[in-house]
C-alpha cells in the first residue's frame, strides 16, 4: 500500500485571514474500468466498441451505507454501464474498477426497461435510490433516440425496483429533454424535483409518488441561459454555449418551531442555469401545485433571485442545517453559503485549486459529516482533450460537520415521529480537521519529482499544502470577472 497524502486547500473567509480546509483525495482515476465478469468479456467489449475508455466520464456521486454510487452518462458510445458503485472507506486501491449497479443486465441498452443514460441519482434515508434516466444515448454524438425518459426508484436493501414512471411527452420530450439532477422531498407521500436541461424546453419537473403523475414548471427568465454568462474558461479551455437549468438543491427537511422538531413542508428549492451567475429559489408549495402548472403561468412572482455568484455552477447540495455548497467552474473552486445569512455578504470560498478542483460536478455527504466532491475535467472530455495518462476524475473529501438535507438525527424516518431536544446551530467555522482516508502519493515524473502543481509545497506531515494567492471574499472574484468583461467589450 502506498503512503498517505492529503490536500490542504486554502479557505478564503470574509473578514478573516485565510484558514486551511483540508480536503483529502480518496479516489482518483485516469480512466475508468469495470468489474467485468471475466477477461474474455472485457476483450470482446473492447473489440466491438462497447467499451471505449476515453468515452467514459464520471458525472454524479451519492453516498449510502459504505458505498459511493457513481453515474456515467452515455454522452458518447462505448459506455458499458451508466450506474455503478464502489466501496467507500479505506482502500488499498485508490482507482478501483466500477461495479455496474444493480447489475450488468440492468445497464444493458438493448431493453428500454433497463437504464439507458443516467446523469444523477439521489438516495433517501430509507435506502431508495431515485434514478433519472434520460432515455437518449450518445447525446454528444449522433443521439440514439429509442427510449423515453423515465424515473426509476430502486430499493437498495430489498434489491428490487419499486417504481417506474415514464414521463409523458409534454413533460419530458423523448427527443429533446435532458434530465440533469434530482432532489427528493418526502412530503405527502414523496416528490421528486428534477432539472430538465433541455435546449428547447428547460424547466423543473415535479413527480408525485402518491399520484404517480408528473408535471413541469417553466420560466424562461430564470431557467434559460443568461446571454451575458454563456462564455467562461476552465483551465484554458473556453466554454461558449447557452446551457440551461442544471444544478438544484433542496432546503432541510427538519426545522425547529417553539423548541420542537417538525417536518418542514414549506421548503425552498435552489437552482441555476449552468450559463448564469444567478442563484434562484422557488418554494416547494409552488412546485407541488399541479393545477397551477397546468395553467402555464410565468412564475415570475414566485421565483426569487437570491443573488450573484462569482462564476457558473453545475453541482450543488444543501446540508441539513441550511448550508449550501456549490461548485464555481470558472474559479476551480467550491463555495459555501449559510442560507440564514444574506447571499451578497454570506458567501465563502472554502477551497480553490486549478488541478484538484477542475470542474466540481457533484456533491454528497456521508453520515459522519464529510462532504465529498466529484471533479471530472468535463471541459476536456467534451472537447476530446482528456489525457488518459493523467488523473481526470477525483473524489475529494473534507469534514464540514453537516449531513444531507434528507437526514436529521432528531427524526425517525421510519416511524415519522419521536425526537430529542433540538440541537443548537453553531457557526461551522473554524472547520474541524477531517479524518483522512488512504490515497497514493502522486506518481513521480520522469525527472524524479512528484506530480504536484507549481503552487504546491511539501509539509512535514506528509500532506500537500496548496498555497494560493489572497483575495479572501467572493466580491473580489466578482469584481475581477466584471473588469474582465469590460476589457473584452472594449
Amino acid at each position: 500500500m502506498k503512503p498517505l497524502t492529503c490536500l490542504s486547500l486554502l479557505a478564503l473567509l470574509c473578514g478573516a485571514a485565510p484558514q486551511s480546509v483540508r480536503f483529502y483525495v480518496i479516489r482518483q482515476w485516469k480512466y475508468v474500468n469495470f468489474t467485468w465478469p471475466d477477461e474474455d468479456t472485457l476483450k470482446t467489449a473492447t473489440a466491438k466498441g462497447m467499451y471505449i475508455p476515453e468515452n467514459n466520464v464520471i458525472a454524479g456521486v451519492k453516498y449510502f451505507e459504505d458505498h459511493f454510487y457513481i453515474t456515467l452518462p452515455r454522452m458518447k458510445g462505448g459506455v458499458p454501464a451508466t450506474l455503478t458503485r464502489i466501496k467507500a472507506g479505506p482502500a488499498h486501491d485508490a482507482s478501483p474498477n466500477l461495479e455496474p449497479f444493480p447489475s450488468w443486465a440492468m445497464n444493458s441498452v438493448e431493453d428500454c426497461n433497463n437504464l439507458q443514460n443516467v446523469q444523477n441519482v439521489e438516495i433517501d434515508a430509507r435506502g431508495q435510490i431515485w434514478i433519472i434516466d434520460g432515455g437518449r444515448t450518445e447525446t454528444l454524438m449522433t443521439p440514439v433516440v429509442k427510449c423515453a425518459p423515465k424515473l426509476l426508484i430502486y430499493d437498495i436493501k430489498a434489491e428490487r425496483v419499486t417504481t417506474v414512471h415514464n414521463f409523458p411527452e409534454e413533460v419530458a420530450s423523448k427527443n429533446g429533454s435532458f434530465l440533469y439532477d434530482i432532489v427528493v422531498d418526502h412530503t405527502d407521500g414523496g416528490y421528486a424535483y428534477i432539472t430538465d436541461n433541455s435546449a428547447r424546453d428547460p424547466g423543473i419537473i415535479v413527480y408525485s409518488v402518491k399520484e404517480n403523475r408528473s408535471w413541469k414548471i417553466r420560466n424562461a427568465k430564470t431557467m434559460m441561459a443568461d446571454p451575458s454568462a454563456t462564455q467562461f474558461a476552465v483551465n484554458g479551455i473556453t466554454i461558449s454555449a447557452p446551457i440551461n437549468i442544471a444544478g438544484i438543491a433542496l432546503g432541510p427537511e427538519i426545522r425547529t418551531s417553539n423548541d420542537r422538531v417538525v417536518v418542514n413542508e414549506d421548503r425552498e428549492v435552489y437552482f441555476c442555469p449552468l450559463s448564469s451567475q444567478h442563484l434562484y429559489s422557488v418554494n416547494t408549495t409552488v412546485l407541488r401545485d399541479k393545477n397551477r402548472a397546468r395553467a402555464a403561468p410565468d412564475y415570475d412572482n414566485s421565483i426569487k433571485d437570491i443573488g450573484l455568484k462569482p462564476s457558473q455552477t453545475v453541482g450543488m447540495v444543501m446540508d441539513n442545517q441550511g448550508i449550501l455548497y456549490y461548485g464555481l467552474l470558472g474559479n476551480s473552486a467550491v463555495g459555501r453559503w449559510d442560507s440564514r445569512t444574506p447571499f451578497s455578504s454570506g458567501q465563502r470560498l472554502i477551497a480553490r485549486d486549478l488541478k484538484y478542483l477542475e470542474w466540481p460536478n457533484s456533491f454528497t455527504f456521508d453520515p459522519t459529516g464529510n462532504l465529498t466532491v466529484l471533479t471530472n475535467s468535463l471541459a476536456k472530455f467534451i472537447f476530446g482533450k482528456m489525457n488518459l495518462d493523467e488523473y481526470n476524475f477525483r473524489l475529494i473529501t473534507s469534514y464540514v460537520g453537516g449531513k444531507s438535507y434528507l437526514y436529521d438525527d432528531n427524526f425517525n424516518y421510519d416511524l415519522h415521529g419521536g425526537h430529542s431536544s433540538p440541537r443548537e446551530l453553531t457557526s461551522p467555522e473554524p472547520l474541524p480537521r477531517p479524518h483522512p482516508e488512504p490515497q497514493p502519493r502522486p506518481e513521480p515524473t520522469s525527472d524524479g519529482h512528484h506530480d504536484h502543481d507549481t503552487t504546491s509545497e511539501r509539509t512535514g506531515d506528509d500532506s500537500v499544502k496548496i498555497t494560493q494567492s489572497s483575495g479572501c471574499v467572493l466580491l473580489t472574484s466578482l469584481v475581477t470577472l466584471i473588469l474582465s468583461i469590460f476589457v473584452v467589450l472594449a
